[in-house]
């Protein structure tokens, strides 16, 4: 279907004979419907799935923040260990390793 095809069938379909009193109400009706609507009437919303998102992330977290602890803490023992070490070094070179028995020179410079 082209444009005047178109044209010419929108044009051949008569206007809907309607009452004077629908023109005089037709713009008030349409700005009402513009308007939000009241606040009471606007659908609550339910906050327990929120609530139970959230419960569930903070549970994870902890659980998370938990497991990983110990880790944290051999980590930070490890760390004083190596800074310990570290400051007892004189200007020489030196590598570590760290095993089950702690830390020790893996190379050291003879002196």
């Amino acid at each position: 279907m082209n444009d005047f095809e178109l044209e010419s069938r929108l044009k051949s379909v008569p206007v809907p004979v309607r009452p004077e009193t629908h023109w005089e109400n037709f713009p008030a009706r349409v700005c009402s419907q513009l308007r939000p609507a009241p606040a009471a009437l606007a659908p609550q919303q339910n906050f327990w799935p929120r609530l139970a998102w959230s419960g569930g992330i903070a549970l994870a977290g902890l659980i998370f923040a938990l497991a990983l602890w110990p880790a944290l803490q051999a980590v930070l023992r490890n760390e004083r260990a190596f800074q310990r070490e570290l400051a007892q070094l004189p200007g020489h070179l030196r590598t570590f390793m760290a095993d089950e028995h702690g830390m020790h020179y893996l190379i050291a410079e003879p002196q």
